[in-house]
């Protein structure tokens, strides 16, 4: 049985005698498999938050000027929407750092992730501090009876979040392509 540990320190020596810029050995590069799982979440995760964003934007198009219409959608879906993307952005933010823990030294791939992380972190923070806060003060709003610069709220509400679908859009977009990078890397003769 070959020692872990002797196994490890060989992977690195022979990682730290390749030329810089050179893409990895076969016996530097992370495990393929959890290479691969991790990614495969990442995409999921990101794809079906991105999916979902890109719906609401398209429904929030089809609700037209009505105050009633629209305080009532935003009532009915804040509850569901809240307790189900964060999670699930939560989810594509950790499996896509995972990933780029994994394919760090693999430039093409690492730059890929590290921007899609970028982006799944840009729309986390525009849903924290801009849709939060404006679900919050949507959800006291009387739908019969609304507030005379409700349309203030929607346009924030709808700037937004065209923001935040381009980020989660951009995001998935960089995960699939590093996919491409990461296989042509791993095709290259080590």
């Amino acid at each position: 049985m070959v020692n872990i540990q002797e196994e490890r320190a060989v992977g690195h020596a022979r990682a730290r005698a390749q030329s810089p810029g050179e893409p990895p050995t076969a016996e530097a590069r992370p495990a393929p498999a959890l290479l691969a799982a991790v990614h495969q979440v990442a995409i999921i995760a990101s794809g079906v938050l991105a999916g979902a964003i890109l719906a609401t934007w398209l429904t929030e198009a089809s609700l037209g000027n009505s105050a009633q219409l629209w305080i009532e959608y935003h009532q009915a879906i804040t509850s569901a929407y809240t307790r189900a993307l964060p999670p699930l952005g939560g989810l594509a933010l950790l499996a896509a750092l995972a990933t780029l823990a994994v394919t760090w030294r693999i430039r093409p791939t690492r730059w890929l992730v590290l921007a899609a992380v970028g982006c799944l972190v840009a729309g986390f923070l525009v849903t924290v501090v801009v849709h939060f806060p404006i679900n919050a003060e949507i959800l006291t709003w009387q739908p019969s009876a609304p507030p005379a610069d409700w349309q203030e709220f929607r346009d924030r509400w709808l700037t937004a979040h065209v923001g935040r679908s381009m980020a989660a859009l951009a995001g998935f977009a960089l995960l699939v392509v590093a996919t491409t990078g990461r296989q042509r890397t791993a095709a290259s003769p080590g």
